[in-house]
């Protein structure tokens, strides 16, 4: 009998550990010295964000499939509601963790 994917909801903290790994991840692959080291409050994308929108499609991607590995669920974040929200979701880690956790969520 194959055994059935469980889905592990996580809290705020894992989910805001998967997201800066992930950016550190991708800042070393993109060589982007601002985002070596992220934190809750590192700027991704927007006016302030070191990302340009090859860099945020993977970093995108990355997440996606981290969290499909680690906690069993399968996410979208870029869809219509995150493209029309009125603040970017990827906006920094932390704006980008509390929408991964969302998207989980529901």
């Amino acid at each position: 009998m194959p055994k059935a994917e469980m889905l592990i909801m996580p809290n705020s903290e894992e989910v805001e550990t998967l997201v800066i790994e992930s950016v550190r991840l991708l800042a070393e692959d993109f060589d982007l010295a601002a985002l070596q080291q992220p934190n809750s409050a590192s700027a991704l994308y927007g006016n302030e964000g070191v990302l340009d929108s090859m860099a945020l499609v993977n970093l995108i991607a990355d997440i996606e499939d981290a969290v499909s590995e680690k906690f069993g669920a399968s996410i979208t974040l870029a869809n219509e509601k995150a493209m029309s929200a009125r603040q970017s979701p990827f906006l920094n880690v932390k704006t980008l963790s509390q929408a991964v956790l969302e998207r989980i969520g529901s």
